[in-house]
């Protein structure tokens, strides 16, 4: 049998990004925005040169009846094989702040500010994920 691209990873990637949604992302609750993780064993690139370690999507309204979330955040497995605890976390939590809120509560897909987030790099440093 083969082996699925997608698995649900709830389990896994939603408890750890539990506690930064709590404490670096409370917008996401406090708007009642629903988040998956899903998992992949697909190696993704940008320009067949940049490895892609995960990504948010915003899930569109007609797939909200088979989708009960309102976004999916994709890590691409193989691409994350070697990151610690720490690095999983840091991608979590830039996965998450791709998540923007206008100023009437609707949730968008937000873009970087600018390769990564300001916060991540403030914290982490430019190069977190080498």
């Amino acid at each position: 049998m083969e082996t699925p691209e997608f698995v649900n990873r709830n389990d896994m990637y939603g408890q750890m990004a539990e506690p930064i949604i709590y404490e670096r992302c409370p917008e996401i609750l406090a708007n009642g925005i629903s988040v998956g993780f899903v998992g992949s064993n697909k190696k993704k690139t940008k320009n067949k040169v940049k490895v892609v370690h995960g990504e948010c999507k915003k899930v569109p309204s007609l797939y909200k009846i088979f989708c009960p979330y309102d976004f999916l955040i994709i890590i691409y497995e193989e691409n994350c094989a070697g990151f610690t605890d720490e690095q999983m976390e840091i991608l979590l939590w830039h996965e998450l702040l791709h998540i923007g809120i206008d100023d009437k509560g609707n949730a968008y897909l937000k873009d970087h500010d600018v390769e990564d987030f300001d916060e991540i790099i403030r914290k982490h440093g430019l190069h977190w994920s080498v």
